[in-house]
């Protein structure tokens, strides 16, 4: 190999090998476009991009919003009170926003889950599902037997219902949730709890 050789070698190793720590040093391509596996809480470009709710908010809210409304629960004078479990079913929470059905749909079952799993919500309360859905599945699992599930006294029962409003200004959103806990025979409102969102 001549000297003339021996220098272009030289020369272009010294570029592939600049060229490689380059792209080692280079940060890691966004999840939110290349595939696989993300952390849930993670806001990846599509996010951003999105003129809806942002799913990573959105999950953080309910989080909090689980957490808040267990211990407003436990709070309740008449709660703290009773010499037996209270019967809690979870209510409808009415999208009132732009949200889509099945974003929205995804958020109101991990806050419901996130109460259920308490254990201080199961301290003072028997969750229970809704008698319609639980009769159709007892005549689909058992044609002969009872038509009815059982049935707990109406003043042991109470509702927890809410609504989820949504205002927007260019692309700053504010979300808006607010629960109520009803006693299902006297229809009274136990408590009204708001919670606030905001996001751009």
């Amino acid at each position: 190999m001549t000297d003339s050789m021996r220098r272009r070698f030289s020369s272009g190793t010294v570029v592939i090998v600049a060229l490689a720590l380059i792209g080692c040093r280079t940060s890691p391509p966004d999840p939110g476009t290349t595939g696989g596996r993300i952390d849930p809480y993670r806001t990846t470009s599509a996010d951003r991009a999105s003129t809806d709710a942002s799913m990573p908010a959105l999950y953080e809210y309910s989080d909090v919003t689980a957490e808040a409304l267990v211990r407003s629960l436990a709070e309740l004078d008449e709660v703290k009170s009773a010499t037996q479990p209270l019967v809690l079913e979870l209510g409808g929470i009415e999208n009132h926003t732009g949200t889509p059905t099945g974003d929205f749909e995804l958020i109101q079952h991990r806050l419901r889950g996130a109460v259920r799993r308490s254990q201080i919500a199961r301290k003072h309360f028997i969750f229970v599902e809704s008698t319609a859905r639980m009769d159709s599945e007892l005549r689909r699992v058992d044609a002969d037997g009872p038509d009815l599930t059982s049935r707990y006294p109406a003043d042991r029962i109470y509702l927890l219902v809410g609504d989820f409003f949504e205002s927007a200004r260019g692309r700053t959103r504010r979300y808006y949730f607010e629960f109520q806990l009803l006693h299902l025979s006297t229809r009274r409102i136990i408590f009204n709890e708001p919670f606030d969102l905001a996001q751009r």
